[in-house]
């Protein structure tokens, strides 16, 4: 694919190709071409006939000293026939007449240039004002094409920022609306480098980012940072030079609803007053979008909070209230049965536990539904309690508990416990082990839960007829998993066994890189 296919379509060709027909056809010349300039300035072979094909779309050299450069840079056509052999040529005598006439547009500025030939005789003046007009109406014809190209560009731009609102369901990710940003505004000025910076107080730090230089954190805009902040004052699209070769593009995204963004792009080109309108577009827009994500799972999460407070006062004036009344009725049963009734004592004894164990879980459901946090000295209590319950007598135990967390997460709480319970009722049922060691400790981010027998340990890969792993491990895992926790097992027959799991005190870890 050569440069003229890359930038124009087929129809756009076909009528360039036209273009030099009628040309040619006007002026009964036999050959000529079609040149236009890039916006670098240079030139280029758009179209031609009797010119080899691998000419098409080749550069041309500007300087001077030749025909095309001494058209383009003076905007004067020029001429060769009987009366002027060309002073380009190094010819002494003339074999053929061509004319060469300047493109240009209305501000006067030259866009390309006509080339035609012909070896029998001179153009004619009255074909040559022909010519003229016809290289006027090419630059008219050059300049409805790039508008429309504009306006197609400005559309297909509007198209992604269309796309970009529509999808304000809020089941979006920032990242994922950052995303649709960038490829809105890379079509309408494109840029290819860019990046999103949440902004903080110590330092903002990048969350996104396509193609963006290595190093090029916040520090780097410390010379500009003044600028930088008025922009984010105002709330408003701005340019910024960097330096001598690089201007900046910054695109605020600043609400009370959501955090504060700044996107950045490094750019390269001028833009005009309509880029500028499509620019605060994408600013708008993408505000809408981070404030209805954001909005939507704050809803979400009150919403969720509301049931779970339905649920807990259903809960709390049904079954645990039957469950209360139920162990009054038992303990009045229990003093009325005589000594003599041992069988029933103990049957009524079992039925007893079994229903405060009723009342023990009601009640670490409604504590769950309501999300109260648990404090360090009730988790030390609990895990001591159950210590006591499941570890037969006899075997030497030992309690390593450091959590300094004021609070614990109640849905934390729960299931260390219930990790525990179930790690302690597999050691006393396989484990044959006299010796037990539990670590109990927090970091910043999560809780650490670290058991370790001396028993007859295990092979961890060994599952038995039904699927199911030895020891409860899959439903250990689960557990954990279900937290985005981690889960370590280390064992093997006759080294006892160690078990270490850590859950996060958040549910869902961010997955945003910190640059800063």
């Amino acid at each position: 694919m050569n440069s003229v296919e890359r930038l124009f379509s087929k129809n756009e060709i076909k009528t360039l190709e036209n273009i030099i027909d009628t040309a040619i056809k006007v002026s009964n010349a036999q050959t000529g071409s079609l040149l236009l300039a890039r916006d670098d300035g240079s030139l280029f072979i758009a179209a031609g006939r009797g010119l080899l094909d691998k000419y098409i779309g080749s550069q041309i050299e500007l300087d001077k000293k030749t025909v095309s450069g001494y058209v383009f840079q003076t905007g004067k056509p020029f001429i060769i026939d009987d009366n002027n052999i060309s002073q380009f040529s190094r010819r002494k005598e003339r074999k053929s007449y061509s004319i060469s006439l300047p493109i240009k547009k209305t501000t006067n500025q030259v866009v390309g240039i006509l080339n035609l030939n012909r070896s029998d005789q001179s153009f004619e003046k009255k074909s040559i004002q022909q010519l003229e007009a016809f290289a006027t109406n090419i630059a008219i014809l050059l300049e409805e094409n790039s508008l429309r190209q504009e306006r197609e560009r400005i559309i297909i731009a509007l198209s992604e920022i269309i796309e970009l609102f529509s999808s304000s369901c809020c089941n979006d990710s920032f990242n994922e609306v950052f995303e649709k940003i960038y490829y809105a505004v890379k079509i309408l000025t494109g840029v290819k480098s860019s990046s999103v910076f949440r902004l903080s107080k110590k330092r903002p730090y990048i969350v996104f980012s396509k193609e963006w230089p290595k190093g090029m954190n916040w520090k780097k805009f410390d010379q500009i940072s003044q600028q930088i902040q008025d922009l984010i004052d105002q709330k408003k699209v701005a340019f910024i030079n960097f330096d001598s070769k690089t201007r900046l593009l910054f695109i605020p995204f600043i609400s009370i609803n959501h955090p504060p963004f700044l996107f950045i792009g490094i750019f390269g080109k001028e833009i005009d007053i309509i880029d500028y309108l499509v620019l605060s577009i994408v600013e708008n827009m993408g505000n809408s979008t981070l404030e209805n994500i954001t909005l939507f799972k704050k809803s979400k999460k009150l919403t969720q909070e509301r049931e779970r407070n339905r649920l807990a006062r259903e809960l709390h004036y049904g079954l645990a209230q039957i469950l209360a009344s139920t162990q009054i009725y038992l303990h009045f049963l229990e003093n009325a049965l005589s000594e003599d009734n041992r069988e029933q004592i103990e049957i009524l004894k079992k039925i007893k536990s079994l229903n405060s164990l009723g009342i023990e879980e009601s009640r670490f459901i409604l504590s769950e539904l309501k999300g109260k946090p648990i404090t360090t000295a009730q988790f030390k209590d609990k895990i001591n309690e159950m210590t006591n319950l499941f570890v037969t007598p006899g075997n030497r135990i030992g309690i390593d508990y450091r959590v300094e967390t004021e609070k614990i997460p109640y849905r934390i709480y729960k299931m260390i416990l219930k990790i525990l319970q179930e790690t302690l009722s597999n050691i006393q049922k396989h484990a044959q082990a006299d010796k037990i060691t539990i670590h109990v400790a927090n970091s910043k981010r999560q809780i650490i839960l670290f058991v370790e027998d001396n028993g007859i340990g295990f092979d961890p890969e060994i599952i038995d007829e039904k699927g199911a792993e030895h020891f409860g491990l899959q439903n250990l895992r689960e557990r954990v998993r279900i937290l985005r926790g981690k889960f370590k097992i280390d064992s093997k027959l006759g080294s006892g066994t160690k078990i270490m799991v850590k859950i996060p005190y958040e549910e869902n870890e961010s997955n945003l890189s910190l640059e800063g």
